[in-house]
């Protein structure tokens, strides 16, 4: 799970693809399930750490 993060936070301050497609590149069921581990893992949501790292 750490590792799918890790692989989530780079494509999201690097990637201009949306959320919900990241989530399913990094191997998560939906967005829904991403932003529940992202958010455990970071601290923060998705949408939060990608609009304040671009």
């Amino acid at each position: 799970m750490q590792e799918r993060v890790e692989k989530a936070r780079d494509l999201l301050v690097s990637s201009p693809l949306p959320i919900a497609e990241i989530a399913m590149a990094c191997g998560f069921a939906d967005q829904s399930h991403f932003t529940r581990a992202f958010s455990r893992v970071v601290g923060t949501t998705p949408g939060c750490r990608q609009r304040h790292q671009r």
